[in-house]
């Protein structure tokens, strides 16, 4: 009976969520890649947090320099790409390879240039529903580590993939009733206070809006506590917590300075 051990443990992490853990990607092989696996007698495992790949102990043939298992990663998140920081104006897929780590020699580095092979094949930017990967894994199994990893009593190489969070405006919608009262968004959670202004544009419906002066980092469960509060009334507490911005109402706008910015929109109808 065949007895496997693992060689390789790559975990994905992401500061979007709570916590860190990054759900929701499909490791998918190639062909190519499915031949490396059957050759060596190897298996791949996918978890919550990433892949582990395994190695037939009864089986040990030595890695060559062709052993490279390649793997696209998919997103079932459709909004991956607006709230990760390294999906931004990036060509897809995202390319990392085994043999690029920072200097503590856990994470991969995410490469500015895809393998030759790949280039022009795939669309600038992926879109709700497409099938484009949004990240391109190698994994060099010729180096020795992986050899060493091999052993009995060795353990797994361990990799990391991390993703950072996205920072994007803010824009508060208000109507009915509340739009009729001089508004101030007062931020009551962080000794560095985000402010708001009122955007200049027109509103519809008599509607009033308002811009954060910084972007703000997403994340799935925001820690920011925003208040509406009546200038014109001794600074009464109109909503004691306005709803956090996510990440399905992304659009431009323009800051009061005519630039071009990326907002989350929340809109609070009372």
């Amino acid at each position: 009976m065949a007895h496997f051990k693992p060689i390789l443990t790559l975990a994905v992490e992401h500061l979007f969520f709570a916590d860190g853990r990054c759900p929701n990607l499909v490791f998918t092989t190639t062909p190519a890649t499915r031949r490396v696996l059957q050759q060596y007698q190897l298996a791949v495992k996918s978890d919550a947090n990433g892949i582990t790949v395994f190695s037939d102990q009864e089986f040990l043939v030595e890695f060559d320099e062709e052993a490279v298992l390649r793997f696209e990663v998919f997103a079932q998140d459709p909004y991956f790409g607006f709230y990760t920081l390294e999906a931004q104006n990036r060509k897809l897929p995202l390319y990392y390879h085994s043999r690029n780590i920072t200097a503590d020699n856990t994470s991969l580095v995410l490469l500015d240039e895809q393998p030759a092979e790949s280039q022009d094949l795939r669309p600038t930017r992926a879109k709700p529903g497409d099938r484009t990967p949004l990240l391109m894994v190698d994994i060099d199994l010729s180096g020795t580590e992986f050899s060493a990893a091999r052993e009995a009593d060795a353990p797994a190489v361990e990799r990391s993939i991390k993703f950072n969070t996205r920072d994007i405006y803010w824009k508060y919608y208000f109507f009915g009733e509340l739009a009729k009262l001089d508004l101030e968004i007062h931020d009551s959670s962080s000794p560095n206070a985000v402010a708001f202004d009122q955007s200049d544009e027109a509103v519809a419906k008599n509607g009033k809006a308002f811009i954060s002066q910084v972007p703000i980092a997403m994340n799935s469960a925001p820690k920011q506590r925003f208040q509406l509060k009546d200038k014109n009334n001794s600074g009464k507490i109109l909503i004691k917590r306005l709803p956090n911005a996510g990440v399905n109402l992304i659009s431009k706008s323009r800051d009061l300075r005519g630039q071009q910015i990326l907002v989350a929109e929340i809109y609070v109808n009372q």
